[in-house]
Order: structure tokens, then C-alpha cells, then sequence
């Protein structure tokens, strides 16, 4: 079985998530209230923005990580979907609640971008995999 090198499409979709991810990290650090006020983010615990800022920062570090080697991670990927697509509902559906202003689920849009093409990647792939397995069958 040979290792087939990740999709150019997806590598860069990869180094675009990667700083994308460390600009997230840097908005979440409890230090920066003023960037988070820019974006009419709530103001929790410094505890929990602490714990968000790093798993943001470590996803970003895998991001890169991936894009750098090529590595084929689906189960990577798609929590990365999820996370992506999770975090864009959720300022969507506070926004629509008049929770949140408008504005703060624009700043979302790049986030609904990547999830969605990571689940363009998922879905594209998916056929690969079968066709592997059907090899070694």
C-alpha cells in the first residue's frame, strides 16, 4: 500500500487553518479582553479561556503539522470539522437569539469556510479508503 500524498487543495486549506488557529489562541488568552470585546465575544473565566487558547494553539500546531508532512489524518480532520463548524453555529445561533450582534458571527465566516472544506476533503476521500481496503481484500 503507498502513501498517497495529501491533496494540494487540502494542504493549503491546511496552512491557512494553521495561523488561523494561533490568531483564535491569541484572541482567547486572558490578556487580550480587548480583542475579544472587538469581536463581542462573552468574558468568562480566565480559566476556561486559558484551556480554549491552548487546545486552539495545539490544534493549529497539528494544522500546520499536517500540511507540512502531508499526513492523511481523517479522524484529525474531522474533529476538526466538527470544532469548526461547532464554534460558526454556535456564534450563528447566538447572533440569530440577538444574544451576540450580527457582527460577531461574521468573524465566524472564515471558521464556517474551513469546516466546510474539511468536510469537502472527508467526503472526497471517503471513496479512497474503500477502494484500499478492497486491495488488500
Amino acid at each position: 500500500m503507498t502513501k498517497e500524498p495529501l491533496e494540494k487543495w487540502m494542504r493549503y486549506a491546511l496552512f491557512v487553518t494553521g495561523p488561523v488557529n494561533f490568531l483564535g489562541a491569541l484572541i482567547f488568552m486572558p490578556p487580550f479582553a480587548s480583542l475579544r470585546s472587538q469581536f463581542t465575544l462573552p468574558e468568562p473565566h480566565p480559566f476556561y479561556l486559558w484551556i480554549l487558547s491552548i487546545w486552539i494553539f495545539a490544534f493549529g500546531c497539528c494544522y500546520l503539522y499536517m500540511a507540512i508532512t502531508e499526513r492523511r489524518d481523517r479522524i484529525f480532520i474531522a474533529i476538526g470539522a466538527i470544532g469548526k463548524l461547532s464554534f460558526s453555529g454556535l456564534l450563528i445561533a447566538y447572533s440569530a437569539a440577538g444574544t451576540v450582534p450580527a457582527s460577531t458571527a461574521v468573524s465566524g465566516l472564515l471558521d464556517f469556510i474551513l469546516g466546510i472544506v474539511f468536510v469537502m476533503w472527508l467526503v472526497t476521500t471517503r471513496d479512497e479508503r474503500s477502494s484500499v481496503r478492497q486491495q488488500m481484500i
